[in-house]
């Protein structure tokens, strides 16, 4: 079984369109299909007509360690079509989070339930609520594969990098490590303007980018209004056309993976270039993926402080003496480092003390029920790819966020 998230927490990128379809496209293909709904706001439900008013047959039954409420995953399963069945959400599963605070490896909850299934279905689809917290968190826990969606907009690739952090913060309190790829949606390619996006993303991802794009397609729109998926909807759309494309795309990459990974401990003596008689195999990407960056200088006045800490999602929330910042006059504490295009918490720890940036307004809420200062940093990778940059001032304030400034004296776009 191979269980595959469907994750971004921007709004407007197709997440929940593409969860339902590539559901549907596999199922179509012949792969038994389940797509579970870990949004609250029920959207993939929505989209396929599923009943969301249960009381008892939800995702929240099936994680929920209440007694009263708990259900087995079985029970829970809803068929939509041949070999495509749902396990539906509702606005109880806001609360799973507060009654599974206290419980050990709470963000394994979904991983152990799917353990149940193994035998059962071909594919697992989690659509992810458009957020970072702890239902998308248990779903990149329990998936092999992370399908990030990305539309064509200006703003696009600004929460990608948190969501990558939050991978690597996986990677390191659990040691697992799903694949990760980017899906472009609603890519028009009669447009120049969608035609310079894209390459931005690709020079992101590299051959992580999968190569099927979603086109735009009213067709789409229309199914979900009809409670069916685009394959039952109209199989000679173009929607159709580009999910049915993407099923088969990821078919073969499972399917090159698990050769290469038969493989693996015949050739692990060799780079693949060394080995006689066989031709050059690509290699793998394996390391995290490289983006531009710029020094970015946070400050905090604590004049009475003896020691002062950064930490956040660009460090995976260490306090350690990389994250130390400097003293400076009068009562000055300072800090540079480099980051990337994205959306990044972050709090200073003075003296044993977790402290929000007094001069940011802009706050989130975290897991664990306080808030979390948010900076948001969008640096163009060229200005030849993001034409009229000037002509959106409206949308982006250039400040210095407190003291955030370039090293270089600049000031850089902050989406608020």
């Amino acid at each position: 079984m191979r269980t595959i998230a469907i994750a971004n927490q921007k709004g407007g990128c197709a997440k929940t369109t593409t969860a339902i379809n590539v559901s549907a496209a596999l199922a179509a293909a012949g792969w038994k299909t389940l797509l579970i709904d870990l949004d609250p706001q029920a959207h993939a439900s929505f989209g396929l007509a599923a009943n969301i008013r249960s009381a008892d047959k939800s995702v929240y039954n099936i994680l929920t360690n209440l007694p009263e409420k708990r259900q087995p995953l079985a029970a829970c399963i809803m068929p939509v079509s041949p070999k495509f069945d749902i396990v539906p959400s509702n606005i109880r599963l806001s609360t799973l989070e507060q009654e599974l605070k206290d419980q050990e490896d709470a963000v394994s909850a979904l991983s152990r339930v799917l353990s149940s299934i193994q035998e059962t279905y071909a594919y697992v689809i989690l659509d992810c609520p458009p957020s970072l917290g702890f239902l998308t968190f248990n779903a990149l826990r329990a998936a092999d594969r992370v399908i990030i969606p990305i539309d064509m907009s200006a703003f696009t690739l600004m929460g990608v990098g948190k969501l990558l952090g939050m991978l690597e913060l996986l990677k390191k309190k659990t040691g697992h490590a799903p694949h990760v790829n980017a899906l472009a949606t609603l890519f028009d390619r009669r447009t120049k303007y969608s035609q310079a996006i894209i390459e931005e993303i690709r020079t992101f991802f590299g051959e992580r980018m999968l190569q099927t794009v979603i086109r735009p397609n009213v067709a789409l729109k229309q199914a979900v209004s009809g409670g069916v998926s685009i394959i039952d909807f109209d199989k000679n759309s173009n929607g159709a056309q580009d999910y049915s494309a993407l099923s088969l795309e990821i078919l073969r990459i499972d399917k090159a993976e698990e050769a290469e990974k038969s493989m693996a401990p015949l050739l692990s003596d060799q780079a693949p270039e060394e080995r006689e008689g066989m031709p050059s195999i690509p290699a793998v990407a394996t390391e995290p993926l490289e983006f531009e960056k710029k020094e970015v200088t946070f400050q905090i006045e604590a004049p009475a402080a003896k020691d002062v800490y950064l930490a956040g999602d660009f460090n995976g929330w260490e306090i350690n003496n990389e994250g130390m910042l400097s003293s400076r006059e009068n009562g000055r504490w300072e800090k540079r480092v480099a980051l990337a295009s994205g959306r990044y918490r972050y709090k200073f720890y003075v003296d044993g003390e977790w402290m929000l940036d007094s001069k940011n307004p802009e706050q989130e809420p975290n897991v664990f029920g306080t808030l979390d200062s948010v900076l948001n940093i969008y640096l163009p990778q060229d200005p030849k790819l993001i034409p009229d940059i000037q002509s959106r001032k409206k949308r982006v304030l250039a400040w210095h966020l407190g003291g955030i400034s370039s090293g270089r004296g600049e000031r850089y776009a902050i989406h608020l």
